[in-house]
């Protein structure tokens, strides 16, 4: 700006209009109208805009915008001669100039593309034009403004100068292999996406493709236009299916592939080609958000090896390979049960492949069973007794082996776990084996009220009993029980139509035990009481007939209680007397005996499945780097506060290490097992003491508890009580209330 603070930029063909907005954030501009075109109407205008700027912005810094050539000014004309003037009649020349003059290049661009490049330019600094003089960047970069035009193509267009855009969709254009023609921006940008759609089926895509996908794949804010495009998208239905890329994005596909492995799931040529296809898709791929997860429990049934079972000539062994492995098979066939019922043409093939396997575990486990004995008897007490404080113990219903170990193998990456095994009891039902955790001595105790008080009895501890799904950071009991009947309330009541929420209730699991750590419990406990069956699809030709047995009997789906000993040679015995029934029977398959009610999930037989059940331990692992430790300093103040506002103080210690100098947390408030109230997020420092200041609200009793608000950790707790004391005008008396 010159000492007269007046500037005129003359700009007859309007090239430089776009930069306006970027003038008016520092100068104030007064510009012309390029519609008037009477001599009298320009000179009237011209004299109205220098009257406005030495009676409105006299002391201010001006630029006069003219849309006119030099020779048709009037008023404005001497400003360009006593003040200053930048002359844009010719813009592409003017361009030129000005660029060598501060780079020293030539450029060699034509004056359309020059003229673009310039509206481009907002926002960059002379670095950028070397670089396109020099051919070392693209004017716009399609890898860049490709996901954005994709995700919303009308709006992303319509915030472009009209030069711009069509520059932009000329690069489209050409990336599609067409001439340029006049087309919507949806249209254009549908054509690019099937376009993409086209090289991956047909495995025939560039590497700059190929890049450009992954990154619309790893994109959070773009990602989710892929599927909108996928709706639309024509897929041929001759397609070959075994040639697409393995990073498509098809799961329609990837279903059809599973139809014709299901197919041909007996022939070993045909699966041996395609199951590297199957095993590089799910391991390798970039698009997993769109690998379905079934093709591992796919692989798993198609690759699993039954071999190593023929040398499990003990029950011992045959229990130990079941826990090493064979519950790999049933997880996999309840996935595949999950994900495809009722849909017989995919899941009979892999059932019967499952049950092939099943009937080889099954065999090698009843010529053992006479070995078989319950060790489930008294287990709770026992480990209650040798229990340190700080021990949660979660008593699952109906939680088999299989579900167990997916929740460790979940946590293992970062707790320690330790994986035993117990044995239930025949029959294999809540009642008995529920009865047996929690006694010594073989009672039958139906009432869950009168477990707990037996075990608190035979322990002499104070165990607090809850269920999982009501624990909460204000918890600070030594020992807990909590109860998880989720998982057979679920089964009994809902049969194969729970599989889909047995992964929820796994996720569950998984994050209580975790909370459970987090809480400051040393030790979690995963015990179960009985496992389950699932039968899938069921023929009726399938149920055992038990109509053939003598005296007076109870026939369930799984075994038949009898008053009299049979002559039924090829059903296991167990004499377990129950109310007038002196005898269990479980037939040596997992097939249901014909009962009343529905078929799918079962339990209280004698299988693998139901009888091997989980008593994992999980501990927290101390952490490599040891982290800024936080309390809470004022706990003895807490335990007698006068009014209704009370102050919480913590303190981080006064020496943390290179690696740990702060700490993230948070305070919450809770009233027997409700929270009332939270602060917010705070970061304390070494050394760092911070006050957070509360409100009793109504309640003469509260608990404090502070938790590192990133991982949940309980950190520290305090009892906060409202003193009796009431404050009356300076005297203190007592509240005899």
């Amino acid at each position: 700006m010159t000492k007269g603070r007046r500037v005129v930029i003359l700009d007859p063909t309007g090239q430089f209009e776009y930069l306006l907005h970027v003038i008016e954030q520092q100068y104030t501009v007064l510009k012309t109208d390029a519609c008037l075109q009477e001599e009298w109407q320009t000179v009237q205008e011209e004299l109205f805009l220098r009257y406005e700027a030495e009676k409105n912005h006299r002391d201010e810094n001006i630029v006069f915008y003219v849309t006119r050539p030099q020779s048709k000014m009037s008023f404005l004309f001497d400003y360009c001669f006593t003040h200053g003037c930048v002359d844009l009649s010719k813009p592409a020349e003017w361009l030129r100039n000005k660029i060598f003059a501060l780079t020293g290049l030539q450029v060699d661009m034509e004056n359309p593309r020059l003229l673009v490049a310039a509206k481009l330019s907002i926002g960059k600094d002379l670095n950028w034009w070397k670089r396109i003089l020099q051919g070392l960047e693209e004017m716009i970069s399609i890898e860049n403004e490709l996901l954005p035009f994709l995700s919303e193509p009308e709006n992303y267009v319509r915030r472009l100068d009209k030069d711009v855009k069509r520059f932009f969709e000329e690069k489209l254009f050409e990336m599609v292999g067409q001439p340029y023609i006049e087309k919507p921006a949806e249209t254009l940008a549908r054509e690019i996406a099937n376009m993409l759609f086209d090289k991956l089926l047909c495995n025939e895509i560039n590497k700059e493709w190929l890049s450009f996908y992954h990154k619309w794949l790893d994109s959070n804010t773009y990602s989710v236009a892929i599927e909108k495009y996928m709706e639309t998208y024509p897929i041929k239905a001759n397609h070959d299916l075994w040639t697409l890329h393995p990073d498509h994005c098809f799961t329609c596909l990837d279903r059809k592939r599973l139809e014709q492995i299901a197919l041909h799931f007996q022939d070993k040529r045909f699966l041996s080609d395609k199951i590297p296809i199957i095993r590089y898709r799910l391991n390798n791929s970039k698009a997993s958000r769109f690998v379905p997860a079934w093709w591992s429990a796919v692989l798993t049934l198609l690759e699993f090896d039954i071999q190593p079972l023929n040398a499990c000539d003990t029950i011992a062994k045959v229990v130990a390979y079941y826990t090493s492995c064979f519950h790999k098979a049933d997880r996999a066939i309840r996935i595949i049960f999950e994900s495809f019922l009722p849909d017989e043409v995919i899941v009979r093939p892999f059932q019967t492949l499952y049950e092939s396997y099943n009937q080889a575990l099954l065999h090698q486990w009843f010529d053992c069973a006479q070995s078989f004995h319950s060790d489930r008897h008294a287990f709770l007490p026992q480990l209650f007794k040798n229990a340190h404080p700080k021990t949660a113990v979660i008593v699952g219903d109906g939680v088999r082996y299989e579900i167990a170990a997916f929740v460790a193998d979940e946590l293992k990456k970062k707790y320690s776990i330790e994986q035993h095994v117990k044995m239930a009891d025949m029959p294999s039902e809540t009642m008995f084996n529920m009865s047996a955790l929690y006694t010594d001595d073989n009672r039958l105790v139906p009432l869950h009220k009168e477990r707990e008080r037996l075990l608190r009895e035979i322990t002499g501890k104070e165990i607090v009993f809850k269920r999982l799904d009501a624990i909460h950071d204000g918890m600070d009991a030594d020992y807990l029980a909590l109860t998880f009947k989720d998982m057979d309330d679920v089964g009994e009541k809902m049969q194969l139509g729970a599989l889909k929420l047995f992964s929820e209730l796994e996720s569950a699991l998984i994050e209580k035990i975790e909370h459970l750590l987090n809480m400051g419990y040393n030790e979690v406990h995963l015990v179960a009481d009985h496992g389950f069956v699932l039968t899938g699809i069921l023929d009726e030709a399938d149920k055992i007939d038990a109509s053939g047995i003598k005296g007076k009997k109870e026939v369930r789906e799984r075994f038949v209680r009898t008053e009299e000993k049979q002559e039924q040679t090829d059903w296991l015995l167990f004499e377990r007397p129950h109310a007038c029934f002196h005898y269990v029977y479980a037939a040596k398959s997992h097939r249901p005996f014909k009962s009343t009610g529905t078929y799918g999930y079962a339990h209280g037989g004698f299988t693998p499945q139901e009888i091997i059940v989980p008593a994992f331990i999980f501990r927290k692992d101390s952490d490599y780097f040891e982290k800024l430790k936080v309390v809470i300093v004022n706990k003895k103040d807490l335990s007698d506060v006068s009014g209704e506002i009370f102050a919480i103080k913590i303190q981080a210690a006064s020496v943390g290490n290179l690696f740990v100098t702060e700490r993230k947390v948070q305070i919450m408030l809770y009233k027997k097992g409700t929270r009332l109230n939270t602060s917010n997020m705070l970061t304390i420092r070494v050394g760092q003491t911070e006050t957070l200041e509360f409100s009793f609200d109504g309640n003469r009793e509260v608990k404090a508890v502070l938790l590192d608000a990133t991982t949940r950790e309980q950190l520290d707790s305090a009892g906060i009580k409202k003193s009796n004391t009431r404050d009356l005008g300076g005297l203190f008396l007592k509240d005899k209330t």
